[in-house]
């Protein structure tokens, strides 16, 4: 079977009122937390998976939507596609306590994410 779906992340500008319109419109419950020194992150509960989250992107960073895909490892998986004519975005970042991600696009330049979980 190949690699599910696993997280979305929606880029916004200001936190709480993007918190705000999506509890109304379709009934998420959203928990802000910050990890470290980082930008605030709202982890978003819809009830059934995949979960997703709110980011924050620097100023220089256009919001928008990405689509994470789950791995079983990170590193050959963007060996993979950069053999196939895709681009690494981020390398390898981990999530403490949780598992790693990181960006690449694809032949369209379309950027999408990695999830690799901490096993256990």
């Amino acid at each position: 079977m190949g690699n599910p779906f696993v997280h979305v992340e929606i880029g916004t500008r200001d936190m709480e009122k993007a918190r705000g319109f999506y509890e109304k419109v379709f009934d998420w419950k959203l928990e802000v937390a910050t990890m470290g020194e980082g930008p605030p992150y709202g982890v978003i509960d819809t009830g059934t998976p995949p979960g997703g989250g709110l980011f924050e992107p620097p100023p220089e960073v256009p919001v928008g939507v990405t689509v994470y895909i789950g791995v079983d490892n990170i590193e050959e998986a963007l060996s993979r596609i950069e053999a196939a004519g895709g681009k690494t975005v981020m390398p390898k970042q981990e999530v403490p306590g949780e598992g790693w991600f990181a960006l690449f696009s694809d032949l369209d330049g379309n950027v999408l994410g990695l999830w690799e979980a901490r096993p256990g």
